[in-house]
């Protein structure tokens, strides 16, 4: 019976071992392969849905080589949250509180809600309270830090001068408007000879809906945005020039070119707030970075090998 006591401890002696093993050291504190695999499990799930792919073995087999990478950025996070606590910011444990009962009020009992957990991959309440305060945590940092970032004008010009992705191609400013048949189309340019506002009309009689209310307005694009029939009719007009009915799979057009914006740069105050939040942006990864540096990491990538 003794040696049957000892061989089962010594059995069982690895698997605790496994368990609790350390795979990234990060300042004081411990990542344990359970640590691990629970938060990775997670990432699985979500990365498996956004991608449309059924959780099975083979779709997590593709996903394994992403495992490192993942230890590395559960290392970085571990080291943000400890910043977190240095600065006071972790959250009050009523509002922790708060956010999970907003997640029991969804259920109607405790029960469905344990097993809806469970079913996203997180063990229980306790563990669900920890990753909400961890979240509210790393919220918190990044405010702080966030609303300590001043965007210069300079900045804001220079990333606008030499980003490709704030020029454009040659822009066509138009209206239109949509009716079901040819007679319809031609009624709508006896209108428009007689006088009538191209944007009264299409506010009339138009059945685009995208579109009706704005008095037929469809911006300024590119070619390549609109099906080609109504393309080819609209860059061969003039500004200010009406087309004749043009016949689309969605009925007839009527189609008025306002303007030619040619090809250039789009204004700086148009796209100065997307240009104010991606110079946040990159100042926050880099002061993220800074602060991660601050913390020693030690990873042991080589101890996910073996998949639990």
């Amino acid at each position: 019976m003794r040696a049957f006591l000892l061989a089962l401890t010594l059995l069982l002696v690895p698997m605790a071992l496994a368990q609790g093993e350390v795979v990234a050291q990060v300042g004081p504190e411990a990542i344990t392969r359970e640590a691990f695999e629970l938060r990775y499990g997670l990432f699985v799930r979500s990365a498996l849905a956004q991608l449309g792919l059924p959780d099975t073995e083979e779709a997590r087999a593709l996903l394994a080589a992403y495992r490192p990478a993942f230890l590395e950025a559960l290392a970085q996070e571990k080291a943000l949250l400890q910043r977190a606590r240095k600065e006071g910011l972790y959250p009050d444990p009523a509002a922790v509180e708060a956010r999970v009962q907003a997640l029991k009020e969804a259920f109607p009992e405790e029960g469905a809600l344990e097993e809806a957990l469970r079913q996203a991959g997180v063990p229980g309440l306790e563990t669900y309270r920890r990753l909400v305060a961890e979240a509210m945590a790393l919220e918190a940092l990044e405010a702080r830090y966030r609303s300590r970032l001043a965007v210069s004008q300079a900045a804001l010009k220079a990333l606008w001068f030499l980003s490709p992705e704030y020029r454009h191609p040659t822009l066509y400013c138009a209206r239109h408007l949509l009716v079901p048949t040819r007679e319809e189309a031609e009624e709508a340019r006896l209108r428009l000879s007689r006088g009538e506002a191209f944007a009264e009309v299409a506010r009339a009689v138009s059945q685009d809906p995208g579109s009706k209310e704005e008095g037929g307005d469809l911006g300024c694009a590119p070619e390549g945005t609109y099906v080609p029939a109504f393309e080819e009719a609209l860059v061969r007009l003039r500004s200010g020039e009406v087309s004749g009915p043009v016949r689309t799979e969605f009925g007839y057009h009527l189609i008025l070119l306002e303007r030619v914006i040619p090809p250039g740069r789009y204004p700086l105050e148009e796209v100065a707030p997307l240009l104010e939040k991606e110079v946040a942006d990159r100042a926050w990864e880099r002061l993220k970075e800074a602060l991660v540096r601050a913390v020693p990491v030690r990873l042991y990538p080589e101890r996910l090998e073996a998949e639990e």
